[in-house]
């Protein structure tokens, strides 16, 4: 079949397709944020290598959008993971600190890093999938 366009329609044709795959590619991308920040929150809660008293600290986390953070030329949504109650203790926990008599340090718990490195991975390979099905 043989089709005969003008350089013009030609020019309309290719910012066409160009558009669509544009919105695709960030749809994908919107939707591997928010399983990523999901994922993340939900593996936070599950705790890490420190020993806790009383369970609040790790079922308070959770995701939600950044709506200030939404990028106007591209549409991509930002998401945030974060400890609702207890955000205090999220750094105290991860680097360690100080102890209250000023003798020496707390042991730091890493819990937080492996986190976001698995979902950083997570994410990189999400979107690829998500592309090459295009």
């Amino acid at each position: 079949m043989e089709v005969k366009i003008t350089s013009d329609e030609l020019a309309e044709t290719l910012n066409k397709l160009m558009e669509d795959y544009t919105g695709a590619v960030t749809e994908i991308v919107n939707e591997q944020a928010k399983n990523t920040a999901e994922w993340s929150s939900g593996e936070l809660k599950k705790g890490g290598p420190y020993q806790e008293r009383t369970g609040k600290y790790t079922k308070d986390w959770d995701s939600k959008i950044r709506e200030k953070r939404v990028s106007k030329l591209t549409g991509e949504v930002t998401y945030s993971v974060y400890n609702k109650k207890h955000y205090q203790l999220t750094h105290l926990l991860e680097k360690g600190h100080v102890k209250r008599n000023g003798s020496g340090r707390v042991r730091a718990f890493e819990h937080i890093a492996p986190v976001e490195k698995e979902a950083e991975e997570r994410f990189v390979k999400g979107i690829s999938e998500g592309i090459e099905r295009l």
